[in-house]
């Protein structure tokens, strides 16, 4: 990869349902920097490809979850809030399956 990349942390949350992939959800959550490199986004990922479907803080748009205006304290809480009422996943069910490197 030329230039600065991102790091996407890839999630599997199955839903209760092991065996149903149909009911499965992927996710990524990416550190887009920011002042203090604290701006986060989370995706929808399409299967098998993890394509972006459903982005939630883009870069034209409010971060996610910036701890620098919230306190550091308050990012996991807020992400977890953000997949329960956007997506209904709870990210304490979530397996985090893999790391990815990408371009910006």
């Amino acid at each position: 990869m030329r230039g600065p990349g991102v790091l996407d942390s890839i999630y599997l949350n199955k839903r209760g349902h092991d065996q149903d992939t149909r009911h499965w959800v992927y996710y990524r959550v990416t550190s887009l920097g920011g002042k203090f490199s604290d701006h986060i986004q989370v995706c929808l990922l399409a299967w098998p490809l993890f394509s972006d479907i459903d982005v939630v803080g883009e870069e034209d748009k409010a971060p996610v979850v910036n701890p620098a205006d919230t306190g550091f304290i308050y990012a996991y809480p807020n992400l977890c809030n953000l997949l329960t009422k956007k997506w209904n996943v709870d990210h304490e069910q979530s397996i985090l399956i893999g790391i990815r490197e990408r371009a910006a």
